[in-house]
């Protein structure tokens, strides 16, 4: 109950701040304190993004990006679940993988572009590759500690009932590591979304569309910048979105049932 009343109380003192920034951002740019060239009301951001949601493109370049990142995730979910597979059963695989985790793991995705263009040319698929870095290898990592930390008992009775590695595996280990899971679902999304948009910015037009990164691009490079403050607050609230509903409460919910 006391918890209860911190959260809530957290979750005032959030939207109190956060509309503070709100009306600033409006009497800037209002008053014209600041140029609207740098930052334009935050009334005309909004009208902005409503206008280009209801009759412009950014609605398919919304969509491309949120694609191609639930492919990233999915893509990285397997190979995550397969890595850690083959770590926890063999030792040559462990040091395998995890002398990759300690090369590319710091590696910002942006850093492999120009590689990335020169073995994979400019496509969709070179803007997944960098999402799937982005997201597989904090995956791997929580998934592994988690792993490494569960109760040797747990393995020992699996073994004596005659579990082979596969039914250890489904059956004990991944049930087991719901937390660690789900730490790292967080990191690798946060990781890849921002591995998207900027993989977006440079590889954007290669589509019809583009994604919501190259959307931000083009608009700068036209110095509209209103319409890039737009596509910087549809960022924004879609990352609030999945952060706030989809992880706090959806997933913290059914590990709680």
């Amino acid at each position: 109950m006391v918890k209860n009343k911190k959260n809530i109380k957290d979750k005032k003192i959030k939207i109190i701040l956060l509309i503070g920034m709100l009306v600033i951002w409006e009497l800037s740019g209002q008053l014209e304190l600041v140029t609207p060239m740098l930052l334009p009301p935050f009334s005309q951001v909004i009208a902005r993004m409503i206008n280009e949601l209801i009759y412009g493109s950014l609605v398919f370049q919304l969509l491309q990006s949120i694609g191609l990142i639930l492919l990233g995730i999915i893509i990285s979910l397997v190979l995550s679940m397969i890595m850690v597979y083959l770590d926890y059963f063999n030792n040559i695989f462990k040091g395998l993988f995890e002398l990759l985790a300690s090369i590319f793991h710091p590696l910002p995705g942006i850093a492999l572009l120009p590689v990335i263009m020169i073995w994979f040319g400019v496509g969709l698929e070179s803007v997944l590759i960098v999402v799937i870095h982005a997201i597989v290898w904090s995956l791997y990592l929580n998934l592994k500690m988690g792993i490494e930390s569960i109760d040797k008992s747990l393995v020992e009775v699996a073994h004596n009932n005659g579990a082979n590695s596969f039914q250890l595996f489904i059956y004990v280990l991944i049930p087991s590591i719901k937390n660690s899971f789900l730490v790292g679902m967080q990191i690798g999304w946060s990781r890849g979304w921002r591995g998207l948009i900027s993989a977006e910015m440079v590889f954007g037009a290669i589509s019809a569309l583009g994604g919501i990164g190259w959307f931000m691009y083009e608009r700068r490079s036209f110095m509209d910048i209103t319409g890039m403050y737009s596509g910087i607050l549809i960022v924004v609230l879609l990352g609030i979105v999945v952060e706030e509903i989809i992880f706090n409460n959806l997933i913290n919910q059914w590990y709680k049932s």
